[in-house]
């Protein structure tokens, strides 16, 4: 069961730790292809990627937050396109338009761009990344629903994904169902909705945070499971 931090703590601990070891502490992002503010979150953890080095893995959990294969009505299409209204304001959400909301194509559901980013994972986590990447550029800036096939298989080959590997894994009848049940899993640990950041199978940050606060929360949990001069090598 996750504990709780205290009132206005910006993280919650998740579990004792299970591992001295401290290179490549593992963060998990759980999050969802069409999210709003998933899209400005990966922006600033992208920062840190590259900030922290190999004293980091990062690795992507699927969140489905539109599970129903259902078009939005009206008024959810108003409140979504209002979403990526707010997200463009950001400084990473520049260029951010609501068109995927507001045109006559709008996603169904979020599961299918999950379930093609879980079809690209065999062929690297590199690859996913730019599949994700290519995919949300597509949706935000464009306003192109990626939740279709003729559009994924377009994004992965220009991506470099082995089209053909793709397709066989796209097929696989069991990856729609491991993405619903990544979801469940997130819930068990207390992730109420994306973004999530889960740091070294312990802490967890809940919702997009600013630059700073995941930097805070890293160098704390750092700080608290790392010997000072490994720490240090992240200078």
């Amino acid at each position: 069961m996750a504990i709780r931090a205290a009132q206005g703590a910006v993280f919650q601990r998740l579990h004792s730790p299970h591992s001295d070891d401290p290179i490549g502490v593992e963060l998990v992002l759980h999050h969802d292809v069409l999210c709003s503010w998933c899209y400005v979150a990966d922006a600033r953890l992208d920062y840190l990627r590259d900030e922290y080095g190999p004293v980091l893995r990062w690795s992507l959990r699927p969140y489905p937050l539109r599970p129903e294969n259902q078009i939005p009505d009206k008024k959810q299409r108003a409140v979504l396109a209002r979403h990526f209204r707010r997200v463009a304001r950001e400084q990473e959400g520049k260029g951010v338009k609501p068109d995927l909301w507001t045109g006559q194509d709008p996603p169904a559901s979020s599961v299918p761009p999950l379930v093609a980013l879980e079809a690209a994972l065999p062929q690297g986590a590199q690859l996913q990344r730019e599949l994700l990447k290519a995919m949300r550029r597509a949706a935000f800036l464009q306003g192109i629903n990626v939740a279709r096939r003729d559009v994924q298989l377009e994004l992965a080959s220009q991506v470099g994904l082995d089209v053909g590997r793709f397709i066989e894994q796209l097929d696989d009848p069991r990856l729609e169902q491991d993405v619903y049940e990544a979801g469940e899993e997130a819930e068990g640990l207390g992730v109420k909705g994306v973004p999530a950041l889960v740091i070294g199978g312990e802490w967890l940050m809940q919702g997009c945070r600013e630059l700073s606060e995941y930097r805070e929360v890293i160098d704390k949990y750092l700080r608290e499971r790392v010997a000072a001069a490994q720490v240090r090598t992240m200078h």
